[in-house]
């Protein structure tokens, strides 16, 4: 169990994820992205829907045409009869968001005794705060009947706070404990029996609503500044949130009492010339003054947010705890870190990332449509991030495995090489391989069915023989539903110590060699490798199919879709093998198998063991692959023991042409003047040679590419499959 946690841990996706969520972490508490976090949240406030005026509120302005019928401020007496004619109409509750810490005559007094006298008036003051010393509320009106005006600005200047409540000392000029959003919509509350109350927490409680306080790292705010009592304002509406008149129109009767009986009335300035004109979210990202509102509309705002929760079981802003948000931040980086180790071809994962960040923003939305506000850059960052840090892990790791592996190809070599010398210097072993003095040859006997292998792998079936190999299907029984699998034993030609020593060294590379192949998923994987009773064990994946060979039948050429996809699906294989330094040796149509659960092809029968087989083979194996290849399929140098990369080209030159012919590639010829492929037929009754693409459905273009694959000069054949198939793609 730990070893298997150990695994886990110690793989790319999960380190990478790690990391990213790490540096996120680094960058939210460094506050880099909570610019960028605010932005978005901007973003989905404006796309979020209207829901219109709220028909509880009525904002009475000063607008710049009553600025020019009175002066500013505006008179003690106009107050007076304004406030007057609101209360004819029975409003709930009236607030006046104008300041009245200094008199203004005329008619000062009798203002001021007019909001001392009444119930439903609600006035302001302002606390003290860096940049001024604070307002005080009109004289002789108790602080609990006064709401202060101050409004919490972020560090961009935008209005996405709502300050319900602070802490006053009694220094202060303004003694109001409550905003004047919070003291307004008390007033209407009060009138069905609703009040506040406080929780063991001491949390503000409406009904069964607690009015959670904002924390500093609360969605994608970072540190920031939530002195007080604090939540995030919900805007109603974008344009308008409340229905407006104009002082002037009060005061002319022009309004009916329908607009203000039983609503919260406002009064407050919305001229642009008084100033008092505040950045919202929907400002973000406009060039103009769009989306900016006016102070007593922010307090509507305010108190249309109040309202709706207590009576509309509208939501508070929620977010997620400080160990969610990891988790969630983690999580999208795992989904990018993923992505990226599972998708290797660079426009697959491109839009696999495109769509993973189009997920986390389509479901930041959804989540923010129910009033939950969840960090959105952070995770997104961290996604490409672990996805980078995958592929640059993944970079580093292949360049060093493939440079294991060239190390273990030229090992390969070397000991090939030696256990050739060796077979050199034994007569009997090159030719019958009876026996080596003092040991007998082949070691061991054919595996029977049932046999059972390192008491797990059942053998059920002998698929085919070499020098000194055999190869068998058969059972994992240790694992659920006894999945199939293939079993290649390679069986020593003597006992000698210092030969068993080369060929165990032989057998353990080729076993690392075939496991870092099987990564590709069109080479069959290994499952284990083993050594019992002194013979050696390959095991690898079963690929349920039919071989390549049984598709092309001879006399049937195929159309050229059907062969280019057989070209491209090849080396597309065979630039993955070759990046590591190894040659196949043997691709031929029936070591091409067509996987039957996807119907693409796989390459098989993969390793060196057949380059140590005898060299000597009776006429009944002359079809079988040798140690050097098949005869048909493999080019002069490989022939003549110096395989190269591109003797693999040359093979799968050779079955394209056969698959566009469909002539078995024994009889080909070369023309001996051109040195290409020629091919007998039989016309009139008399046999004549033609090119092959004479009889085949090509292109010149692709034809000029095959010629040169199959080309007998190495030097002047494609030195690589990247570039065959890079050119093969243009076509």
């Amino acid at each position: 169990m730990l070893e298997n946690f150990q695994k886990i841990f110690k793989q790319p996706v999960i380190i990478s994820s790690a990391i990213a969520t790490i540096f996120m972490l680094g960058l939210q508490k460094l506050q880099v992205l909570e610019p960028l976090e605010l932005r978005v949240y901007d973003q989905m406030m404006q796309i979020r829907g209207d829901e219109g005026t709220d028909p509880r509120l009525l904002i009475v302005a000063v607008t710049e045409e009553d600025l020019q019928k009175w002066t500013w401020p505006i008179p003690g007496e106009v107050l007076d009869r304004l406030l007057g004619k609101l209360e004819e109409s029975e409003p709930r509750a009236i607030g006046l968001d104008i300041y009245r810490d200094l008199p203004v005559q005329p008619g000062h007094e009798k203002l001021l005794q007019h909001i001392q006298q009444s119930d439903l008036i609600i006035p302001v003051c302002k606390h003290a705060d860096a940049k001024n010393a604070g307002v005080a509320p009109p004289k002789g009106v108790e602080p609990e009947r006064v709401g202060f005006s101050d409004i919490v600005e972020d560090t961009d200047g935008s209005i996405r706070r709502n300050l319900i409540s602070v802490n006053v000392s009694e220094s202060e000029i303004c003694q109001s404990p409550y905003s004047l959003s919070w003291q307004l919509a008390l007033k209407y509350l009060e009138v069905g029996g609703i009040q506040p109350q406080l929780t063991a927490k001491k949390e503000l409680q409406i009904r069964n609503v607690v009015f959670k306080p904002l924390q500093s790292h609360s969605g994608g705010y970072e540190n920031a500044d939530t002195q007080g009592y604090q939540i995030l304002l919900n805007y109603r509406s974008p344009r308008q949130i409340a229905q407006q008149v104009t002082v002037t129109d009060v005061l002319s009767g022009k309004v009916k009492p329908d607009l203000i009986k039983d609503r919260v009335v406002l009064i407050g300035s919305t001229a642009p010339s008084l100033k008092d004109i505040f950045n919202t979210p929907f400002t973000t990202g406009k060039a103009d003054d769009t989306g900016r509102m006016a102070g007593v509309e922010i307090h509507a705002q305010i108190i249309s947010q109040i309202l709706g929760i207590v009576l509309n079981n509208q939501r508070l802003f929620w977010f997620l705890p400080a160990w969610g948000e990891v988790l969630w931040i983690g999580g999208w980086c795992v989904v990018g870190g993923f992505l990226a180790w599972r998708i290797r071809h660079p426009l697959g994962l491109g839009l696999a990332e495109a769509g993973s960040l189009a997920a986390l923003f389509g479901s930041n939305y959804l989540i923010f449509t129910q009033a939950g506000w969840f960090p959105v850059i952070s995770p997104a960052l961290g996604l490409v991030v672990a996805a980078g840090s995958v592929l640059a892990y993944s970079a580093y790791a292949s360049q060093q495995e493939k440079e294991k592996i060239l190390q273990r190809v030229q090992e390969q070599k070397d000991l090939i090489a030696q256990l050739q010398a060796y077979a050199s210097q034994n007569p009997i072993m090159q030719t019958q391989g009876i026996t080596i003095a003092p040991t007998v040859y082949p070691m061991g006997q054919k595996l029977q069915v049932n046999t059972i292998l390192k008491k797990r792998y059942k053998i059920t079936e002998n698929l085919g023989s070499g020098g000194f190999s055999d190869t068998y299907i058969a059972e994992d029984i240790q694992r659920p539903g006894s999945p199939v699998c293939v079993v290649k034993q390679m069986r020593p030609a003597s006992q000698d110590a210092q030969y068993l020593s080369v060929l165990r060294r032989l057998f353990n590379n080729e076993a690392y060699i075939l496991e870092t192949l099987g990564k590709h998923p069109q080479v069959p994987y290994l499952l284990a490798f083993f050594e019992e009773d002194q013979l050696f064990y390959l095991v690898q994946e079963y690929i349920a199919g039919h071989p390549l060979s049984d598709e092309l039948t001879p006399g049937v050429p195929r159309s050229r879709g059907e062969v280019m996809s057989i070209l491209k699906e090849v080396l597309q294989v065979l630039v993955f093998v070759h990046s590591y330094g190894v040659i196949h040796r043997d691709v031929k149509p029936n070591n091409l198998m067509r996987r039957k659960a996807d119907g693409h092809l796989v390459l098989i029968d993969f390793g060196a063991v057949k380059q140590v087989q005898p060299q000597t083979q009776s006429p009944e194996q002359e079809s079988q692959t040798i140690a050097v290849g098949t005869p048909a399929y493999a080019p002069g140098e490989q022939m003549s023991g110096v395989p190269r990369l591109n003797s693999d080209i040359y093979a799968l030159g050779i079955v394209v042409i056969q698959a566009f012919t469909g002539v078995n590639p024994k009889i080909f010829r070369r023309d001996v003047d051109t040195g290409v492929v020629i091919i007998p037929i039989t016309a009139d009754g008399e046999q004549i040679w033609k090119y092959w693409w004479e009889l085949a459905d090509t292109t010149e273009a692709l034809t000029k590419v095959v010629n040169k694959m199959v080309h007998l000069d190495f030097t002047q054949r494609y030195q690589s499959a990247a570039e065959v198939l890079n050119i093969v793609e243009s076509l």
